[in-house]
Formats: structure tokens, sequence, C-alpha cells
């Protein structure tokens, strides 16, 4: 059954109705194990996961000039009010930068904000930007991801964008969260509305990030491939889940692997290399090795661009950057 399922979806990655069929005929569980299965048989992504590991060991340094490059840290839902408990805030990571050696900063976008406004307003950011002669990384948590690659696929121009080198999407639901979709209709609606007034919450921008309005949104975008795309993609077992995803993921997993918030594969930017963090949910804090892989994740990016503008002078494209079909898994009976 397991050989069949391989044959049947071939050389690429399943997609999340086939995911969903794949959960009900073996189980959810088999489904996220599966999807970490085919990313990993890339070869650009077997590539970054191995590189992600060297890097893991703190004493591996990148022979590159850090001070050259700022990160622009893009902050999840709510971050000013609970950013400190759900990491949101990137308090954590924005030190970690700063003692390897990084210029950072916050893009300090309306903390309740839809996708379309913190868009609008991350332009604005990167705009500012353009001539501080930085390279410019750009990390962005849950409910920031569709606003970037909004802010990058459609908001500004070539000449607006060409110091932005990449963008690190860290459980972005660039595809909605079903559990949004959930408080569309009555009597849900109702209780959306009451607690959106209670907490002066704009409804309009929590229903920006439904499914719906986010896969119309995903479809038309279309971002440069000279930006290096990586994922950093929790994929949690139903035994894994963390505090916070409790509650949401089993409401989640009839529709497929999950990681609390939105489906694996709603998660997964085009044109990308995936880090697959095995065993984490949608809310990477809770990782008790979370400030290590930080660490690594930031070196990792910085030694990808390093690579690929070395390759670039000597006249070859840099390779690994675009999500290639994965290789075929060997069954035997």
């Amino acid at each position: 059954r397991i050989c069949a399922l391989y044959r049947e979806t071939g050389n690429r990655l399943p997609t999340r109705e086939e995911l969903k069929g794949v959960s009900r005929k073996f189980s959810v569980d088999f489904a996220a194990l599966f999807l970490a299965d085919r990313l990993l048989q890339d070869e650009g992504n077997e590539k970054l996961n191995r590189a992600f590991a060297h890097y893991l060991d703190a004493s591996t340094v990148v022979d590159a000039d850090l001070s050259s490059y700022r990160i622009l840290f893009v902050p999840g839902w709510d971050y000013a009010e609970t950013g400190y408990f759900t990491g949101a805030d990137f308090a954590k990571p924005r030190r970690l930068a700063a003692e390897l050696g990084f210029e950072n900063s916050l893009v300090e976008i309306p903390p309740t904000g839809g996708v379309e406004e913190n868009a609008e307003f991350l332009a604005t950011e990167l705009a500012r930007h353009r001539h501080s002669g930085k390279k410019i990384i750009l990390a962005g948590a849950s409910s920031a991801g569709p606003a970037i690659h909004l802010a990058l696929g459609e908001l500004l121009e070539e000449q607006e964008r060409e110091h932005v080198k990449a963008w690190v999407n860290l459980g972005g639901i660039l595809q909605g969260s079903p559990f949004i979709d959930r408080y569309q209709r009555w009597p849900r609606s109702w209780w959306l509305s009451l607690v959106a007034w209670f907490k002066g919450w704009d409804k309009q921008a929590i229903m920006s990030m439904g499914t719906s309005a986010s896969r119309e949104r995903f479809e038309r975008l279309e971002v440069d491939s000279n930006i290096l795309v990586i994922n950093y993609l929790g994929v949690p077992l139903s035994g894994q889940v963390s505090r916070y995803s409790r509650d949401r993921y089993p409401l989640l997993r009839k529709l497929g692997p999950n990681d609390g918030l939105t489906l694996l594969t709603d998660a997964i930017a085009p044109n990308s290399l995936t880090i697959v963090a095995l065993g984490s949910d949608h809310f990477f804090a809770e990782d008790p090795r979370i400030d290590e892989k930080t660490v690594a994740l930031m070196k990792l990016v910085v030694a990808y661009l390093e690579e690929g503008s070395r390759m670039e002078m000597s006249g070859k494209n840099p390779a690994g950057y675009p999500l290639r079909t994965p290789g075929a898994r060997a069954c035997s009976p």
C-alpha cells in the first residue's frame, strides 16, 4: 500500500487534497511523515537540511562579513500584547542576531493588522532601507508570512526590492488558516465579532487570513527568483503538539497534517527550499533547542547567499535555490 502511494504521487510533492486522503487511508501522522520524506528527497532540501545540521555545531563559523547584512524581523499576530510568551515579538532572536554581529530591527507592523495593511507597511519600510547599503534578510513568522509574500510579489517594483536577498518563512500561514474559516458562519461568526469588539481587533483583518482570500492571493503572486526563500516548517506528530496548539490541532486534523494553525502544505512558499523541523508545531519557541537553531539558521542563510554570490561572479548560476522535483523513493516488496 505504501509503495502504491509513492507510485501514485510520482516525483512531486503531494497536494493538500492528496495528504487529506492519505490521512484518511493511513493516519494523519503517516501523512505528515510522508510529506516530510518527499521534501527531504528533493536534492536541494537534502543539501539544505544537512547544512543546517552542520551549523547547529556552535563552533561552526561563516566566512562572511555579517555587518554587511541587516535582518528585518517581521512579527506575528498581536506581538505587542502576547509576543513575549509566544515568541511572536522576536525579542530573543534579535538579541542572538546582535551577538552574532548582524544589524537588525523589528518591523513594527500594526500588531493586529490585516494582510494587505501589513504588506503596505512592510513595503514602505523596505523602500526606506533601499539606500542603506545593506543586504536585507527578511524573517517573518506566522501571519507575517502572507504580508511578506504580498509585498515582495506585488507591491514592490524591481528596483525597490533588489536589496532584499533572502526571505526566511517561519511557519507563515501563506494560504490561510482553516481555523479562521470556522468563524465565518453563524454562530461562531457572532462569537468572533464579540471577541474582536472586546479586544479592539478589526474582524476583516482576521478574515484576510482565512483560506479563501489567502489562496486566491497566493496563486497570483510571484517572488523574484533572485531572492533566496527558505521555509522553516514545523512537522509535528499528533503526540508532539505544544500547549498552544493542543486545542487547535484536533480541529484541523480531519483536513490533513497541520501545525496547529495551518495545513503543512500551505506554509510552503513557491520556488523555495525547506528545513523540515520534525517534532515542532506552529509555535517554534516551545522547542527547547530553539536558540541554537535560530543561530544555525542565520548562519545558514548567509552561507547560502555568499555561495550564490561567488557562483554569480564565476559566471555560474547558484544551485539549489528553486525547489526541484523530488527523486523517486525506492520501494521493495
